[in-house]
């Protein structure tokens, strides 16, 4: 079994890279950097300000805004652990080869003319970009352009180590020793623990509900758990006392967390840093959020901490700097001679603390692609015996494709003992290019979660949190039936919730029609005047609906006037050309820059007292294209804790031939207050 479903992915990995390549390919070839940067592709108008030493030989390149242009930097979809090309601005997108991560080309005057690196830190004034150490003559030179900008390309790395990973998984020969494994490819039954269960006495958070406790208890005794957390029910709360449990059981116990992104584990990091002790926890790889609390955990940092490694990264960066005013390029190169001997020595007493830190560890926390990072697996090199790990906790599993999950549990073979899955395979699955092959697209689209229920029809595994914390009851009420079999349920202290509730808010209670009374309300936009567009700009001309824009601006505007703050409002639309004209609106032209606007996609995992949710889809064919898609409109009508605002034309969605489509806006016009906008009324 292990052989099958290894080849059934290595074909399908295989596929994705090359359709993410022709995807790539295209785009680069034929937008120009304005283009790119208007799809969220590229980040234009920066400079370099600064670079120095990273963790174990790395460049840092700590790039600013051009402030003759603006102060902040346009960010896009760029995101910390992404691959990107480094260029001077009058280099221009070469139309001639396939986008590759190029270690350097050469511009005129013969000199290195490009990097490539991973995003290491972002913010809004300043973008580090992890260099290999072979790019450190290159990467001087950009001290001499005022205007730099940065390319996404293609994660290579990323279908190397699945891929790797998937021959590694077709060669363990049978019978295969590690319990997990036999698991995940159908070769041992999972049968519950029954004859030595042990509920836990005393739980530390006094606030889980029975099903939170039950999913903790059985992940404790069992091992094998899968955690359905459906939106807003405490499943990163379960976790954490789950943690602590395991820690309270067995002292010596060593847990590896991991999740598909820097961010889906950064949220564990959060809430486990006041209750674990420091020297316990340690977060290898790319922090995405710049706490400090995330900071103190850090290798790279805590590396650093070391007197002698501190002391040699000092001495190495203040070459780096001399080199800036070398203007020679024999010169500069002769500088970095010396500087890569000083790199020598510091590798090694940089493994040696680093190996340090993580024996010292019991809790380390990482991304799925990190947990075979070489800090962790060089630990068995010395030692093939070595016992790292006892316990996996995979989280967002739902976000992952399965070969993803898999690095963890092959780079750590024979480690675990217990496997716990959390996640909601009813919110939006791992995102996939191929569009050409369904066969491919059900592969990866197929969570673990997903196969492992189908394995294990019976569910046993399964612990499903049934109470929320978020939503108004009325606005859970609809996905609770169509996603979760009416399972959900809202906990008294949020079933009644109000935007009226807000201390903030001045409303008056004699008002019928004030908004900040209403949890659910649909603006439905039949009619001529509120047709969708296309826009050409932008990639596939992605669709935008100017009607639905002034009636979100209208909404937003009666809020405000109730004192609403900005910060309660998120916006979100399924389509990338809505989103960036609604920006261009409220945050532009309006200033109202506290509102968050953002695709569906991009708003998985946050929540916002009000959430505006503007379909766009209006047209004669009752066209809804990935509006089908009910795992993404799931996630966007559980995103509100007090309101759901709905903008959509709803004789659209019960004319298109979807039925949850047409069970929802049947839904609403039972359930919503339904408004029928004028569009003279808001021009």
């Amino acid at each position: 079994m292990n052989k099958e479903l290894a080849s059934k992915f290595l074909s399908s990995i295989k596929h994705e890279r090359e359709q993410d390549i022709q995807t790539t390919s295209r785009l680069l070839t034929t937008l120009s950097i304005q283009q790119l940067v208007q799809n969220g592709l590229a980040i234009n108008n920066i400079h370099l300000e600064n670079i120095r030493s990273g963790l174990i030989g790395k460049l840092y390149m700590e790039l600013g805004p051009n402030l003759a242009v603006n102060d902040k930097i346009q960010r896009g979809d760029i995101k910390v652990g992404d691959i990107v090309l480094v260029r001077p601005a009058k280099t221009k997108v070469n139309t001639k080869t396939k986008p590759k991560v190029k270690k350097v080309s050469e511009d005129s005057n013969g000199e290195q003319a490009e990097c490539s690196g991973v995003v290491y830190k972002m913010s809004d004034t300043q973008i580090t970009i992890a260099l290999e150490e072979s790019q450190d003559v290159i990467a001087t030179t950009f001290y001499s352009y005022s205007k730099l900008y940065i390319l996404k390309t293609i994660n290579v790395v990323t279908y190397n180590r699945m891929e790797s990973t998937m021959r590694k998984l077709s060669e363990i020969s049978s019978p295969i020793q590690d319990k997990i494994i036999q698991y995940l490819v159908n070769e041992r039954p999972f049968i519950p623990n029954t004859n030595s269960f042990q509920n836990i006495k005393s739980f530390l958070n006094p606030n889980l509900n029975d099903s939170q406790k039950t999913a903790i208890n059985f992940a404790i005794n069992n091992d094998l758990t899968i955690i359905h957390g459906p939106p807003g029910t405490g499943k990163t709360f379960t976790l954490i006392e789950l943690i602590q449990q395991l820690l309270i059981k067995n002292p010596e116990e060593r847990i590896l967390i991991c999740g598909p992104s820097n961010i889906s584990v950064d949220t564990i990091l959060e809430r486990l840093t006041p209750l674990v002790p420091n020297n316990l926890l340690l977060r290898i790889g790319h922090p995405a959020r710049l706490l400090d609390s995330n900071k103190r955990h850090s290798l790279d940092i805590l590396s650093k901490k070391n007197t002698i490694v501190k002391d040699i990264s000092q001495e190495i960066d203040k070459l780096i700097q001399e080199n800036k005013k070398l203007k020679n390029y024999k010169q500069r190169k002769e500088n970095w001679n010396e500087i890569k001997l000083l790199r020598k020595d510091l590798k090694k007493r940089e493994f040696k603390t680093i190996k340090d830190l993580i024996i010292q560890s019991r809790i380390v926390v990482t991304t799925l692609h990190g947990s075979s990072s070489r800090e962790l697996c060089s630990l068995y090199r010395d030692d093939p015996n070595f016992q790292l790990f006892d316990t996996l906790i995979i989280d967002e599993v739902s976000q992952a494709m399965e070969p993803q999950c898999w690095i963890p549990l092959i780079a750590h073979q024979n480690q675990f003992h217990k496997l716990v899955l959390a996640g909601d395979n009813k919110q939006l699955p791992p995102t996939i290019k191929t569009e050409d092959d369904k066969n491919v697209i059900h592969n990866l689209e197929t969570t673990l979660f997903d196969r492992i229920i189908k394995i294990f029809p019976k569910r046993d595994m399964v612990k499903f949190l049934n109470v929320q914390y978020r939503m108004n009851q009325k606005i859970m009420e609809f996905p609770s039936h169509s996603m979760y079999n009416g399972k959900l349920l809202a906990d008294a202290t949020v079933a009644n919730r109000l935007l009226i509730d807000l201390p903030t808010v001045d409303a008056t209670p004699s008002e019928d029609d004030d908004d900040t009374k209403i949890p659910l309300i649909w603006y439905d936009t039949q009619g001529d005047e509120f047709q969708e567009t296309a826009d050409e700009a932008t990639i596939l001309g992605s669709k935008y609906n100017e009607g639905e824009i002034a009636i979100v601006k209208e909404h937003i505007e009666n809020l405000r006037s109730f004192n609403v703050p900005g910060n309660s409002i998120g916006v979100i639309s399924p389509y990338n050309a809505q989103v960036s004209h609604l920006k261009k609106l409220i945050h532009d032209e309006l200033k109202l820059t506290d509102i968050e606007i953002s695709t569906v996609d991009g708003f998985q995992g946050r929540e916002k007292d009000v959430i505006i949710l503007s379909l766009v889809r209006s047209n004669e064919k009752f066209e809804v294209g990935f509006l089908k898609e009910e795992r993404r409109l799931n996630v966007a009508m559980t995103r509100p804790r007090r309101q759901l605002v709905v903008v959509g034309n709803i004789e659209v969605l019960q004319r298109c031939g979807n039925k949850y489509l047409k069970s929802w806006s049947e839904w609403c016009e039972e359930n919503a207050d339904v408004r029928y906008p004028n569009i003279d009324d808001y021009l």
